[in-house]
């Protein structure tokens, strides 16, 4: 036997024959040389592939359940994105060049940038930009246009598989080993049965991890090495609740890798039944009451919310409006995106987490600084003070939309008191400037911090005394205690907020807010896994904010489990060292308690 490590994204446990994906479909983009007069012609075969494109993923989405659709909504907006086309456009005209390698360039620079940003959220954004214009690409080196002679050469290969929705063969019940996989390869592998999933890239955040868990397929991603150790047809088992894969395992840990998997199906949460009760309150067994809101990049995404089941929204990242254009956005425009929010939560509490530009998610004058450690450098609040003119314009924006209803207002990447104190200069400033224009504001705003620097953490008794609120940041907070880029594959194994480091850090931020009468919710992806939020309830968190499509699972456990059951859970790992073993616990517990509902 042979064991890999990697991260857990969906938990579960099953063995399979291994089916590997590798990277050798790939193909070479022709680039040569074209006249003026035929830009015309490049472009119109391009507007067609677009549109051929379109029409796929509109076939995709037949059928398909929530978080699929989604998926595949993003990758069509991208195909009509009014700014990266003409970019496109552009860039046709001007290198007289052939539309294929004008596409390479443009998708893989915008990929390329979004990666370099270390954020979670953009990366996964360079994932849909690839996979979207991806369809655009074959569809182009199919039409037989191309005068390279490498068109129409690839109608089964790799790349080409959905198309239009079908599937290269994957023998039922095999798990998939990959370096990566993109969402909609994902979408049709699910289709043809595949019992697991295994990839040497990615996170618990990935949209692929995202898909498996609402499919309920066990998966772990950051298995480095594994490509070069499996063939097809080898037998592994994966224990993605302890991110274990064992390659030519020994007939007992089989036998009980299945008799465990069967188990486990026997006491599982139905999706369907998550659903159908997502808008009841989360409610545990012994009557505590859980507050669920969303997270959410774009006003629009507020009516979802709602859908879900969300209470409110506890993190709108701002910072979107700001990314993706040469120009920062006018108060005029931010007002209506925040007043929009807002509006569509039909007066329940909204917190706006103001620009968290900077480090993992550049503007264009952070771009140019060229810093050696971005993370640690000129981002989110430090670039606010600094260029007050913009900071003090989204301060105005959001007061002015906090009339429309609940709104709250967040200030990132806080780390002493004495920076919040110049934070609420600003502030005050702002209410100046609308109260000499007589322009109505939200006068009594609510303000918080977030707590995603450790030294925040330690020092939330002292930033609770000045603020309305705290939300903890799990993502960065576990990246910075732990010293870890959680976008780097070579280390990205360390990224676990189940760590003790990092757990005693959220307990310390619990205890001071409650010391302190002061709220504390929480808005990582640590927020969002089930498992993760039956500790955090006995640990005394009782607001949670998380992506809408996790809510109604998260609903469902709550009203698995009890309070006291979390409660003893949580003081019975304060005396454990390691995050395997406090997840091991964690999950025990689980079972437990899903077999001592049953029995009443």
């Amino acid at each position: 036997m042979r064991t890999f490590d990697g991260l857990s994204a969906s938990g579960g446990i099953v063995s399979g024959p291994v089916f590997c994906l590798s990277d050798e479909d790939t193909v070479a983009i022709p680039r040569y040389v074209i006249a003026e007069a035929d830009t015309g012609a490049h472009w119109a075969r391009f507007e067609s592939a677009v549109e051929k494109a379109r029409g796929e993923i509109r076939l995709l989405k037949d059928g398909r359940n929530r978080e699929q659709t989604d998926i595949l909504e993003t990758h069509l907006m991208m195909l009509c994105d009014p700014e990266f086309l003409p970019q496109i456009r552009k860039s046709l005209d001007s290198e007289l060049v052939n539309i294929e390698a004008v596409l390479k360039d443009r998708v893989d620079g915008a990929a390329r940038t979004l990666r370099a940003t270390g954020d979670s959220y953009l990366s996964e954004r360079a994932v849909d930009i690839e996979d979207a214009f991806g369809r655009v690409m074959r569809n182009l080196l199919n039409d037989g246009a191309s005068p390279s002679g490498k068109a129409g050469t690839r109608a089964d290969t790799h790349a080409d598989m959905h198309a239009a929705g079908g599937s290269r063969f994957v023998p039922e019940g095999s798990i998939l080993v990959a370096r990566t996989i993109k969402p909609s390869e994902a979408l049709t592998f699910k289709d043809s049965g595949i019992a697991g999933i295994v990839l040497e890239e990615g996170g618990a955040t990935s949209h692929v991890a995202i898909l498996a868990r609402a499919w309920r397929i066990p998966a772990i991603m950051g298995v480095r090495g594994i490509l070069l150790s499996v063939s097809d047809g080898d037998e592994i088992v994966l224990d993605a609740d302890s991110g274990v894969v064992t390659l030519d395992p020994s007939p007992d840990l089989l036998s009980s890798a299945r008799a465990k998997a069967l188990s486990r199906k026997a006491h599982e949460i139905s999706p369907d039944d998550a659903a159908t009760r997502a808008l009841e309150p989360a409610v545990t067994r012994d009557g505590a009451v859980m507050t669920l809101r969303a997270n959410i990049a774009f006003s629009r995404e507020s009516r979802d919310a709602l859908e879900s089941g969300a209470e409110g929204i506890g993190l709108f990242r701002s910072e979107y409006l700001f990314l993706g254009s040469d120009t920062l956005p006018d108060e005029e425009t931010q007002y209506a995106a925040y007043r929009d929010a807002v509006v569509g939560m039909e007066g329940r509490p909204v917190v706006i987490r103001t620009l968290d530009a900077g480090g993992d998610k550049m503007i264009g004058e952070q771009r140019l600084l060229g810093e050696k450690n971005p993370l640690l450098g000129w981002r989110a609040v430090r670039y606010c003070l600094d260029r007050r003119d913009v900071f003090r314009t989204q301060l105005r924006a959001l007061l002015r939309a906090g009339t429309a209803g609940n709104l709250r207002i967040m200030f990132p990447m806080i780390s002493c008191v004495e920076e919040l104190d110049e934070v609420y200069e600003v502030l005050e400033e702002a209410k100046a400037e609308l109260e000499s224009l007589g322009i109505p504001y939200a006068r009594d705003c609510k303000c918080g911090v977030m707590i995603e620097i450790p030294a925040a953490a330690v020092c939330a008794d002292l930033l609770a005394k000045r603020a309305d609120f705290m939300s903890i940041g799990t993502n960065d907070l576990t990246q910075y205690t732990m010293a870890v880029d959680r976008e780097n594959a070579k280390v990205a194994h360390l990224f676990d907020c189940f760590n003790p480091a990092v757990l005693r850090l959220v307990k310390a931020t619990l205890d001071a807010g409650q010391e302190a009468g002061v709220e504390v919710s929480m808005c990582g992806e640590m927020a969002g896994d089930p498992e993760a939020v039956f500790l955090l309830m006995g640990m005394g968190l009782r607001n949670f904010s998380m992506s809408g499509a996790a809510i109604p699972q998260v609903k469902a456990l709550i009203r698995m489990v009890s309070l006291a059951d979390a409660e003893e859970l949580a003081q019975s790992v304060t005396g454990l060292s390691s995050a395997r073993e406090i997840r091991k616990l964690v999950q025990g517990k689980l079972k437990t308690c899903e077999l001592s509902k049953e029995q009443e």
